[in-house]
């Protein structure tokens, strides 16, 4: 979901295949990426609650996202160093766990961004699609995913590929994740939503996140992506 954000215009092609690898192929633009994104949600009091995100990624396999504020989250972090691998790093423990099966759809950190939304860098190495209509695709776990969606329904934008609308669903088929987008503009010449709302309709709760600030092609180091780097 988050891979979403680094997106740019392509050719849109028709088939199902041919559109989610578009998706993809425009998620990835760039040779690197650095978001800033300042996050509104709820604490589990009822009170509103604000946090800061930030998220690095290079190339089509590695990802890390970060928080840098409140300090009592600083420093708690998801990594993605080789495009499937996903680690959570909690600095009050000094340790790396990995992230795997069902685990990756548990919400970050008090947020409604599901772990896996944060750690995906493309769709079509784990899902099959469906075309339901020209901007509308259905899209079924491959044998062996790692993920906790049943199913998934993507709305995609004409032109630029931008999803507008993802729906996550369960086994029953009830929608348990609704992530949306909006307001689209160009940074560096790349179309770019600067409002995202996740939606947890099963706790009916709503995160906001809001692209504070955003740079492409900066020269990110490979390091970066390090498991030995995340307590430094």
């Amino acid at each position: 979901m988050i891979a979403a954000l680094l997106l740019t215009a392509t050719a849109w092609a028709g088939p199902a295949d041919d559109l989610l690898a578009a998706v993809d192929t425009a998620s990835n633009q760039g040779a690197d990426a650095h978001l800033v994104l300042q996050i509104d949600t709820t604490e589990t009091s009822g009170a509103p609650a604000s946090r800061t995100l930030e998220i690095w990624q290079k190339g089509t396999e590695q990802r890390l996202v970060k928080f840098t504020e409140p300090a009592r989250l600083a420093g708690i972090a998801l990594l993605v160093p080789d495009g499937d691998t996903v680690y959570l790093y909690l600095p009050s423990y000094g340790r790396v766990r990995r992230i795997i099966g069902e685990a990756r759809g548990d919400a970050f950190m008090g947020t409604d961004f599901a772990m896996e939304d944060l750690a995906r860098l493309s769709w079509a190495d784990e899902w099959t699609p469906e075309l339901v209509e020209p901007d509308h695709l259905r899209l079924v776990p491959k044998e062996g995913a790692d993920t906790s969606s049943a199913t998934v329904d993507l709305w995609v934008r004409a032109g630029d590929h931008l999803p507008a609308k993802v729906e996550h669903h369960d086994a029953a088929g009830a929608v348990t994740r609704r992530i949306t987008f909006d307001d689209v503009r160009a940074v560096d010449g790349r179309p770019l939503a600067h409002a995202i709302v996740v939606e947890d309709l099963t706790k009916q709760r709503t995160t906001k996140a809001t692209v504070a600030s955003a740079a492409f092609d900066k020269g990110i180091a490979d390091s970066t992506f390090s498991v030995q780097e995340l307590g430094r």
